[in-house]
């Protein structure tokens, strides 16, 4: 336990100083999370234009929809700011020579790594989702007591977990391919089935997002009990995200084994 704690002591520093060092070009962070909002903003302009064909998804008003689409949002803006060097494993690190570097240091090299993350657009998601969370509230009459607030702040930065461990799984197909960007982001992309309800998908794809790729804890299950229709597959959250991450943490210090430096 106390090693653990050592090195989540380690992780939260690295995060701190890739924090200041991104904040060295401020303009650029400023306009990337402008272009990232608008993206979002085309997002719901979407579901805008398909909801003028049909009144409910699976029985999912837009309103709802909306709700589960901006809890979705935070949590990837969770896991964008942690986790985004994943991303970076294969063309930045090992291609380049930079992961035998990280072999020299006293710490585990997969805490250097995701302690490198510097994904400033994540702020932009962020902030949309909490502007879309909040007027979905109001919209559907739910209240927001000091409980929601707390537990909607537990339940993204859960997400974001879980989030975070199936990228850091699925980046060790840098050990051998050095193209770790283009593998976390195919099979990453599948959350996108969870911006709507899993119910209008087919049991296959159910069975995938849920058990597979636990999508669907991320904040499908979450959105469920804030609406009052499932309060019991939300608390399976931390479960999973535990159970990701011993997965995680299994499958990376395997992989480490078998690295072979690029000789770069």
């Amino acid at each position: 336990m106390k090693n653990v704690l050592r090195n989540i002591s380690l992780y939260i520093s690295f995060i701190i100083a890739s924090i200041k060092e991104m904040l060295i070009y401020r303009l650029d962070c400023i306009v990337g999370i402008l272009s990232q909002t608008l993206t979002q903003v085309v997002e719901i302009i979407f579901i805008w234009i398909v909801f003028q064909n049909t009144s409910n998804l699976a029985g999912w008003s837009y309103e709802q929809i909306l709700l589960l689409y901006g809890i979705t949002l935070m949590s990837i803006s969770v896991c964008s700011f942690l986790f985004d060097a994943t991303y970076d494993l294969g063309p930045v690190f090992i291609r380049e020579g930079e992961f035998d570097k990280l072999l020299l240091r006293p710490v585990h090299p997969l805490i250097s790594v995701l302690g490198s993350s510097k994904d400033f657009v994540s702020f932009g998601y962020l902030v949309i989702g909490l502007i879309i969370t909040i007027m979905m509230f109001t919209k559907l009459a739910i209240p927001i007591t000091f409980w929601l607030i707390i537990k909607l702040l537990f339940f993204i930065i859960i997400g974001g977990l879980i989030l975070g461990g199936i990228e850091t799984i699925f980046s060790v197909a840098a050990f051998w391919t050095y193209r770790s960007n283009e593998v976390v982001w195919t099979f990453y992309r599948v959350y996108t089935l969870t911006q709507y309800p899993i119910d209008i998908y087919s049991g296959f794809v159910k069975i995938l997002i849920t058990f597979i790729l636990p999508f669907a804890f991320v904040a499908y299950y979450p959105t469920m009990d804030y609406l009052g229709f499932n309060k019991y597959m939300i608390w399976l959250s931390p479960i999973v995200a535990i159970i990701i991450w011993i997965i995680a943490i299994g499958v990376w210090n395997w992989a480490l084994k078998k690295y072979r430096s690029t000789g770069t």
